[in-house]
């Protein structure tokens, strides 16, 4: 029988995912509540074009959680903006059964521990995103722009690790190249993940320039090489080290990053919220917890991307994380 995976979200990050495990002959629901991404994909499946090439139709396209009531997918796969989960954990709490794995694939830090809120944490785990792509949204084509393998995945008990092996397997065996981790693991991962963007997602949605870009100019190269010595920093606080080439590892992986615009910007632009509570802004409020260790330019970041999202009506005036508010 084959397996069915739900994947909530059919953003770029969405699609390939959805395009990979149905390339593997897996049963791929795609959940998706914007009406004109459902018609695209329903109309002509999911495109895929650059680092690979795909082009396959999903066994079914839902147009909210609640249609999966009567599927048993074997996993969900949250791939929607972090902020969107405090509505997606309780709709899904609502559908789907106890042996459904629900797999946190996001930015940021902490996204599983959100879903272990909700969920048995023998039914959640944690995907690292280790491609990033752009979607046309006249046509629906999703560009991917740069992979860098392996992703990975983890379960956060170790009861689970091997469902977690095998959809590893599976997504290895059409080549996007996947490894499954233990819970500590991949905890390590997603705080180093979270580095990585802290150090170019904000600063090019700020300035509006490519990641490319970004890595090029001397000035916001050593901006974005600031940023991951903080970020290392926080990081040995809190007991992950990263090996004496760290911070020269992140920046070969930077200069990989590629002449697109970060999702954050196009976030700013739509005027909605942004993931940056859950990149910049968790480095700051960890870091913030220990003498010695300097966050200011993650807080700087931060307080700009926020400032924004109030500047657009997505975020309140008053509703400013209190990391931001020392003096």
């Amino acid at each position: 029988m084959q397996k069915q995976i739900a994947i909530v979200g059919a953003g770029p990050v969405g699609s390939i995912l959805a395009a990979n495990f149905a390339t593997a002959s897996c049963d791929a629901l795609v959940v998706e509540v914007a009406p004109k991404r459902c018609q695209q994909i329903l109309a002509g499946g999911l495109v895929i074009e650059g680092k690979q090439s795909l082009s396959v139709r999903p066994a079914a396209v839902l147009g909210s959680i609640a249609e999966l009531q009567d599927r048993r997918p074997e996993a969900v796969f949250i791939c929607t903006k972090t902020w969107m989960l405090r509505s997606i954990l309780p709709q899904l709490a609502e559908v789907l059964r106890p042996e459904t794995l629900v797999i946190n694939f996001q930015n940021g830090i902490g996204a599983e521990d959100e879903s272990a809120a909700v969920f048995p944490r023998q039914q959640v785990g944690r995907g690292i995103v280790n491609y990033a792509g752009g979607l046309s949204p006249e046509t629906g084509t999703v560009t991917m722009h740069w992979f860098t393998p392996p992703i990975h995945l983890g379960a956060l008990e170790a009861s689970s690790q091997d469902r977690f092996e095998q959809i590893a397997a599976i997504l290895s065996g059409v080549g996007l190249t996947t490894q499954a981790v233990d819970a500590d693991e991949i905890k390590k991962k997603a705080f180093y993940k979270a580095i990585l963007n802290s150090a170019l997602n904000a600063l090019c949605a700020n300035v509006g320039i490519t990641m490319q870009q970004a890595m090029t100019y001397p000035q916001t190269r050593s901006l974005a090489s600031l940023l991951i010595r903080e970020g290392l920093s926080v990081a040995a606080a809190v007991g992950y080290n990263y090996g004496e080439d760290a911070h020269e590892v992140c920046l070969r992986y930077l200069d990989e990053g590629g002449n697109h615009l970060p999702s954050m910007w196009a976030d700013l632009q739509r005027g909605t919220l942004t993931e940056i509570e859950s990149i910049n802004g968790k480095i700051a409020k960890i870091g913030s917890m220990f003498e010695n260790v300097s966050v200011d330019l993650n807080l700087f970041f931060t307080a700009l991307i926020v400032t924004q999202e109030i500047k657009s009506g997505a975020r309140r005036a008053d509703d400013i994380p209190s990391y931001l508010l020392r003096e």
